[in-house]
């Protein structure tokens, strides 16, 4: 009884769970470009799917379970994915961000507390999956009425209190940052993360390297 049960459950479900689309994966490839840059698309679903874009682009449309698409966005696009399903569809969005001649954006993460001697500070990686190397750090922000260190590979700036640094330029926001700020005489760690929300970011002035001699 038990046994037939099981099968008649088994019976039952089939068909539900064939009527609900599923995006088993879905990625846009890097996320922030430079004009005249491509983006890489990759995707793989239990039907054919619809693909769609934000302004609209050509080469957008239905497409195979499983593929690839290559776009050059002039301008941020939001990209759309759709799988049919005769009980429940599925959609999955990614936004592509393309720097103009200058972009301001948030850059950070979580803090921790500790060190000798204490501070608060947080690391966060992009990688060549996420933003174009041409994209270069114009100018960083410090947003705290606190002095707030920030390094990247040999080169290491402590903004004061509401400053603004240039030092970053010339460097590709590719690769790790590391943001930190130390405590003050008698803080601790619970008050010091309290002030920054948790969180240390850094408002980053972006703009695109040109090209050595108009090159690709």
């Amino acid at each position: 009884m038990h046994d037939r049960f099981l099968v008649l459950t088994t019976l039952l479900m089939a068909p539900l769970v064939a009527g609900c689309a599923q995006i088993k994966s879905f990625s846009v490839t890097p996320s922030i470009v430079c004009p005249g840059e491509t983006v890489e698309i990759d995707w793989e679903a239990s039907d054919k799917i619809t693909l769609d874009a934000a302004p609209p682009l050509e080469g957008t449309g239905e497409g195979p379970t499983e593929g690839s698409r290559s776009f050059a966005p002039t301008e941020n696009t939001r990209f759309t994915i759709k799988v049919p399903g005769l009980l429940k569809s599925a959609q999955r969005e990614w936004d592509v961000q393309v720097i103009p001649s200058q972009s301001a954006g948030l850059l950070g993460g979580i803090a921790q507390c500790g060190g000798s001697p204490q501070s608060v500070s947080t690391s966060f990686t992009l990688q060549q999956k996420d933003t174009s190397s041409r994209v270069r750090a114009v100018s960083i922000v410090n947003n705290y009425n606190r002095p707030l260190g920030v390094s990247k590979e040999d080169i290491e700036v402590e903004i004061p209190p509401n400053g603004t640094t240039g030092h970053f330029k010339n460097v590709s926001v590719i690769g790790t940052w590391t943001v930190r700020t130390p405590l003050a005489p008698g803080e601790s760690c619970d008050n010091a993360l309290d002030a920054v929300r948790g969180r240390l970011t850094i408002r980053t002035q972006m703009s695109c390297e040109e090209r050595p001699n108009g090159g690709p």
